[in-house]
């Protein structure tokens, strides 16, 4: 077994042991937790239908779980928030919501988890970008001011085009902007976010200039794409390799260091002679207020939800790179990205 799982496993047998007095609840639900002015949808089927693997977490458990997503719907982080709630209802027998409260490239939903009820029943997913807003001032908190659980997954930035563009390669779209400063538009999901820095990056590396225009999530990007209103988007493989298979875009290049095995077909930036790479994480995370015994059994049951064969397929089908960090291991990335971050994004002028 995998030792961080093992380790989970140990966690939470130890917190069972305290609480021998707990007596085993039913699987009723007190329903869905509503969150005031957001999208609120349901991330798994009613939970009189679902059947919890581990009845301990049925018995820890005990009403709806919210989890708050700070990107739109159809999102990569939404879709992912999605497939790990489906799981943890699996395994609570408790119904999992997922509620977007986006805005402020990403601000509105960090600050929504960071100011949750810490009753353990309302967490949320993380991206790359709860590093990047504090060194533009954006905001005037950071990842310390909640509580991280586990790291979920890496997603490797793309260079997407509509099918229909006239560009077939990245040295073809290069070209076309070497000639042409500041015409071609990129969508990313707000200024100074991960994806606008990762067009930063192309930028660079490139010796172009683009115009970016920010949208308040990946799948917005997209469908501004496709509606012809922006002509590039760096974004998340999930999102772009979805819209390859219907037709509708054309990846140009990856920003990874290498070709990934699962999408061999797509070029990475730097074998086309352009040296950027780039991406985003995702993770969960819970109000910094949450009793140290809760925390450790919503790390527990996400770990738990993170090895399932389901989510680790949901990962292999969306270009998601499963990256598992328990607890602790999760802090300590953080305050080395946000370190490396700061810095990248002076040297590249998106912050002071």
């Amino acid at each position: 077994m995998n030792t961080k799982r093992m380790q989970s496993f140990l966690a939470l047998a130890l917190s069972l042991a305290l609480m021998a007095g707990l007596a085993a609840c039913g699987n009723s639900s007190n329903g869905n937790q509503q969150s005031n002015g957001s999208s609120n949808t349901s991330a798994a089927g009613s939970n009189s239908s679902a059947q919890p693997q581990n009845t301990s977490y049925n018995d820890i458990f005990k009403k709806s779980i919210e989890i708050i997503c700070p990107w739109a719907a159809g999102g990569g982080s939404d879709g992912n928030a999605r497939q790990i709630g489906a799981v943890l209802s699996e395994l609570t027998g408790r119904t999992v919501t997922v509620s977007n409260q986006t805005g402020g490239s990403g601000a509105i939903g960090f600050a929504a988890i960071m100011n949750a009820d810490p009753d353990g029943y309302t967490i949320g997913i993380i991206t790359a970008e709860l590093n990047t807003l504090p060194p533009q001032g954006l905001v005037t908190f950071t990842y310390e001011d909640m509580y991280p659980l586990i790291r979920l997954c890496t997603l490797p930035s793309v260079v997407a085009v509509p099918a229909d563009s006239p560009f077939n390669t990245l040295e073809e779209l290069v070209a076309y902007a070497k000639e042409n400063p500041g015409k071609l538009k990129v969508g990313t999901v707000g200024t100074g976010s991960i994806w606008h820095i990762c067009a930063a990056r192309l930028m660079k590396a490139a010796g172009i200039e683009l115009s970016a225009v920010p949208y308040d999530g990946a799948s917005s990007a997209a469908t501004a794409m496709l509606a012809g209103e922006i002509d590039l988007t760096t974004t998340e493989l999930s999102v772009a390799h979805t819209y390859v298979q219907t037709g509708d875009m054309k990846i140009l290049g990856i920003m990874s260091e290498e070709r990934l095995d699962d999408y061999s077909e797509y070029p990475t930036c730097q074998e086309q002679g352009y040296d950027c790479v780039g991406g985003s994480f995702q993770g969960m995370f819970c109000p910094s207020g949450v009793d140290d015994e809760t925390k450790a059994h919503l790390e527990a049951a996400l770990t738990d939800a993170f090895y399932s064969d389901a989510y680790q397929e949901y990962c292999k089908n969306m270009g998601m790179i499963p990256a598992y960090l328990d607890h602790a291991d999760w802090e300590r990335f953080l305050a080395e990205d946000l370190s490396t971050t700061d810095t990248l994004m002076k040297e590249l002028g998106l912050a002071n």
